[in-house]
């Protein structure tokens, strides 16, 4: 255990001096999470709680539409009409001189490799071009992508600052999420090991607890969630789980919505079908930094949550 806070700390410190040095945007455009909205609403109240005490504004359209990564994942849809949509869905913050702050990790996975592609590949960059001239829209490239938790990584100071219920003792894990980390040219921290969960647990005044499945996927992408659940998810979830419950973790946070519905939903099955003694609530990292910062706990959303989160936070209150 001293070895990995050391580890920590030497990543702490090489990693803020570089993030401390990027500005965080003062008004940017939410682009909202179809399952982050839906399945566990209080992510999204989270962001927007977050953003306000922080001074940030956040701008939405009601013109947005899903980023259609689960369609992909699925081969539901033609790629082509991907493209299409990721360039319209851009063109909207482009037109308003405004960058593009997501919360979910397949929305960032997806968007940021669609608009690589779109930039690469002229026949790509065609095909978005012919579809949105149809629509009278134009989509140039001009528009930066963050997941909320880098711009929330910037303020980690600040949100030290703003605390207004200090999580002491509470013992917190993290699941990070391979759409984020697989990043590894932006993302804020090392892929192999990030630990900025970590950090922001500290700020708050939690107990960031290290388990041996810690950096394995949730397992749930969409194809093996709906086709090979019985024999690849739950098995892989059982040992992930089992991992965390065998360290005494009490909470759990991811910064993917697709996670939490694996890593929450999935709990039941756990015990029922593996005997595995695994309570373990599991939210979003945003709604644990809006509940520290006070905001009340009944505007989060936990009562979407199928592993009840309030009876571990309510300590706190």
């Amino acid at each position: 255990m001293a070895n990995q806070a050391n580890q920590i700390e030497r990543l702490s410190l090489i990693d803020r001096q570089r993030v401390a040095k990027l500005p965080t945007p003062e008004k940017i455009f939410l682009f909202l999470s179809c399952t982050g909205s839906i399945e566990y609403p209080g992510t999204e109240k989270a962001v927007k709680e977050i953003a306000e005490k922080l001074n940030m504004e956040l701008v939405e359209s009601e013109d947005q539409t899903c980023c259609t990564g689960y369609m992909l994942t699925c081969n539901a849809l033609n790629p082509q009409l991907a493209l299409a949509a990721t360039a319209r869905n851009l063109s909207i913050p482009e037109s308003m001189g405004l960058d593009v702050a997501v919360f979910c990790n397949g929305c960032y996975g997806y968007i940021r490799e669609l608009n690589h592609l779109i930039h690469s590949n002229p026949n790509f960059k065609a095909v978005a071009d012919e579809a949105l001239k149809v629509i009278g829209r134009e989509y140039h490239g001009h528009v930066n992508i963050y997941h909320v938790q880098e711009l929330w990584y910037r303020q980690l100071d600040r949100i030290k600052s703003l605390v207004k219920r200090p999580l002491t003792g509470l013992r917190v894990s993290s699941h990070y999420g391979c759409h984020y980390l697989v990043n590894k040219d932006v993302a804020i921290d090392d892929f192999k090991y990030p630990t900025f969960m970590e950090e922001l647990y500290t700020a708050l005044g939690a107990t960031p607890v290290f388990y041996k499945e810690r950096r394995a996927c949730c397992g749930y992408s969409v194809g093996r969630g709906f086709t090979h659940r019985e024999e690849t998810v739950l098995p892989h979830l059982a040992k992930k789980m089992g991992s965390a419950a065998q360290e005494g973790v009490q909470l759990m946070t991811t910064t993917c919505p697709g996670c939490n519905v694996a890593l929450d939903r999935e709990q039941p099955a756990l015990r029922e079908k593996y005997g595995i003694n695994v309570n373990i609530p599991v939210i979003d990292i945003s709604q644990l930094i809006a509940f520290a910062l006070g905001t009340p706990i009944e505007q989060l959303g936990f009562q979407a949550n199928t592993t009840p989160v309030i009876p571990v936070l309510e300590q706190f209150l």
